[in-house]
């Protein structure tokens, strides 16, 4: 029985990441350009399997998914929590461009430059809380579940990292993942997660659309002091600017991507604030837990049975590997490969 549930999970997983890459490589096939659009429908396409598998199963949103109402405490407790996971993904970002390329900052720049802040906030942030949780934190966390806590946690954790398909964006969306489904287990319903996601995805939306609509203002100056000729205006900016550099054509690409002197010195400057939020973030987690059944909810979560299931040695494994899920992640890590 529990094979069987991880089955349809490694089947959903394989056919939304699969599934979604190549949708979304016929859509642009047959013409469709616009990249507001082109992110809408890949988040659609990523949701389908879990969807159809909801249907094919006959299962309930509440069965299949964990859309269960939770507390006022819950709720009160996901606002600290909120910032203090958006201050950890920033942090592990950041250090990851020190090998890895920020592919996703200036393509979402772009997206808060050509449209409306509302349609940029609901495709980039509400649209992914959605799709992915409903698959991630969904279908495939109450599939692996019956295997045990731990596996679902750090298989789904593991997968949400490599469905992004770039290692930038892989080091953060793991450890996101992983604590996004602690918070599943532990309230036994999906909906905080999705908050949780919607605010980090979003505050991203929010600084972006902010800082970039601001230096492309000051970009604008900058070309009209220089055909004018205003050498003083044109250095009064770039001072405005504060080292972007907005005299240069390519000055977003640069901007998005900073070189590892800047990174150095941002890691740096993050760390008290990644150590007060992990520490925050453990402090959350023992409420969390407290708000839930204390000692037993964690008996419940972390005794042998629960957390590897009761199988034999090595049962765990058998009981979650298929050449689906092996085809799913092989599928991903080629896209990864090819992005570095």
């Amino acid at each position: 029985m529990k094979r069987m549930y991880a089955l349809g999970a490694n089947r959903v997983f394989l056919s939304s990441v699969a599934g979604s890459q190549l949708l979304i490589y016929f859509v642009v096939g047959l013409g469709v350009q616009d990249d507001m659009l082109l992110q809408f429908l890949i988040e659609v396409f990523l949701a389908l399997p879990g969807i159809s598998y909801l249907v094919t199963q006959k299962m309930s949103v509440k069965e299949g998914l964990g859309v269960r109402t939770v507390g006022w405490k819950v709720w009160l407790l996901m606002i600290p929590l909120a910032f203090c996971l958006d201050k950890i993904a920033e942090f592990i970002n950041v250090v990851s461009q020190l090998f890895a390329t920020n592919g996703i900052g200036s393509h979402v720049a772009e997206l808060v430059i050509k449209y409306p802040f509302p349609v940029a906030f609901f495709v980039v942030a509400v649209m992914p809380a959605l799709c992915e949780e409903l698959i991630y934190r969904g279908v495939l966390f109450r599939g692996y579940r019956k295997s045990g806590v731990l596996i679902a946690v750090l298989l789904t954790a593991f997968l949400f990292g490599m469905m992004h398909m770039n290692l930038n964006q892989f080091s953060y969306a793991f450890v996101l993942g992983f604590l996004f489904a602690f918070v599943t287990e532990i309230t036994g319903s999906i909906l905080p997660a999705v908050l949780l996601h919607i605010y980090v995805n979003g505050k991203s939306v929010v600084v972006l659309y902010a800082s970039v609509h601001y230096l492309t203002g000051l970009r604008e100056q900058y070309v009209q002091a220089q055909t004018a000729g205003d050498a003083g205006l044109m250095e009064e900016l770039l001072e405005f600017a504060q080292g972007v550099p907005i005299d240069k054509v390519n000055w977003l690409q640069e901007y998005m991507n900073m070189g590892d002197g800047s990174v150095t010195d941002m890691i740096s400057a993050l760390v008290p604030g990644f150590l007060a939020a992990v520490a925050a973030v453990i402090v959350i987690f023992v409420i969390l837990v407290w708000c839930h059944g204390g000692k037993q909810k964690l008996k419940e979560m972390f005794s042998k049975e629960e957390a590897f299931g009761a199988e034999e040695h090595r049962g765990w494994f058998r009981s979650i590997y298929s050449p689906e899920l092996l085809v799913g992640l092989l599928f991903c890590a080629g896209f990864m490969f090819f992005r570095i």
